[in-house]
């Protein structure tokens, strides 16, 4: 600003009386002009208020950034789906291979290697039967389905382990608002929204399905509004933006 301007003292008062005169300046913007001078020396240099305004776009931009990040309701829901069915066949697995299967596994093993040494054998465990042919047949049946509900309860423990990261995956992805408030009101409830969301229970699957899924809707919410509030600022704030560097 110059002295033709009413002086370096009053560059506050000249700057703010241009933005109420400047009909092309909406509403909003001129608000903004205010704001950034609030709290400033009449005489400080247009540098100052532009570098608060700088500064106020920056912290807009990454609210908007971090409400954008609210996950897709469909893909949310497909991943506490996934992760449900998951769990109820690990469940299924694990009551068909109990704690006793791999020492099963081992024991029926064992016998059939010393059938095979030995031949046929009176039974060294309970001395009534006999390790012939048709005990053989009969623990390598058994010997098999052992084995394969061992193999199922692995691929299902992957599988609800696979469903629990792509769920938590989506969670994670989620952004915490940012710690300034920049003038935005919706930050206090997007703020709470994410902290029960993010809150993940580590009880069991279906317990954290049913936490993410009935967390999404608030979050989303949540996140909308600050979406919506950050861009319409940062609209206004970008417009004043290039109204005071048009003064420079």
């Amino acid at each position: 600003m110059t002295q033709d301007d009413g002086g370096p003292t009053e560059r506050r008062d000249v700057v703010l009386q241009r933005a109420d005169d400047d009909d092309d300046l909406g509403e909003q913007a001129r608000l903004v002009v205010h704001g950034v001078w609030r709290n400033l020396q009449a005489d400080a240099p247009l540098t100052d208020a532009m570098g608060r305004l700088d500064a106020e776009i920056e912290a807009l931009a990454r609210h908007e950034a971090a409400a954008l990040t609210a996950p897709d309701r469909d893909e949310v829901e497909q991943a506490c789906a996934a992760l449900r069915s998951a769990a109820g066949a690990q469940d299924d697995a694990e009551r068909t291979a109990d704690a006793l299967s791999g020492d099963r596994v081992q024991f029926l093993e064992t016998s059939l290697e010393f059938h095979d040494r030995h031949g046929t054998q009176p039974c060294p465990v309970c001395a009534a039967g006999t390790l012939d042919d048709e005990w053989v047949a009969r623990a390598r049946a058994a010997l098999a389905a052992e084995q394969e509900a061992a193999r199922a309860l692995r691929v299902a423990r992957s599988n609800a382990h696979r469903a629990r990261q792509a769920l938590t995956a989506l969670v994670r992805a989620v952004e915490a608002p940012p710690s300034e408030d920049a003038g935005l009101t919706a930050i206090t409830t997007a703020r709470v929204a994410y902290q029960s969301y993010s809150a993940l229970p580590t009880d069991d699957d279906t317990t954290l399905a049913d936490h993410v899924a009935r967390g999404l809707p608030e979050l989303r919410t949540a996140y909308d509004a600050l979406r919506t509030a950050a861009a319409a600022q940062l609209e206004s704030a970008k417009e004043a933006q290039k109204w005071l560097r048009a003064l420079a």
